[in-house]
């Protein structure tokens, strides 16, 4: 299932894309800059996105710590040249904070207990 909003990352409204079927989060370059980020290492992988286009990753970041709605959750991330998004969000951070998805609603409610 896939849930697209826009939200606050640090304080930036970004478009964002909640995705469960996903095999790992995703930013954009552009937005890793935006956020003062740089990769932890190149990564010469390919990837085939939702839309079926192959996009070649600059690289990851293994600490990059998000901040949706106030709750601080590290993940590690890929980096690739601009999408029409720029973050996707998999399951790792989904499960992290503890997200409850409400499918129907297109509802997410992020618990800080974690």
């Amino acid at each position: 299932m896939v849930i697209y909003t826009n939200t606050k990352v640090d304080g930036h409204l970004i478009k964002l894309i909640l995705n469960s079927g996903s095999i790992g989060s995703i930013i954009t370059k552009q937005l890793m800059d935006q956020l003062s980020y740089q990769v932890d290492c190149t990564v010469s992988t390919r990837i085939i996105t939702a839309n079926r286009t192959t996009k070649t990753l600059i690289g990851k970041i293994d600490d990059f710590l998000s901040k949706v709605n106030g709750i601080i959750t590290p993940i590690k991330v890929l980096v690739m040249k601009a999408i029409q998004y720029q973050a996707l969000i998999s399951n790792d951070w989904l499960f992290k904070t503890n997200a409850m998805l409400d499918w129907n609603t297109q509802k997410l409610q992020l618990n800080q207990n974690n």
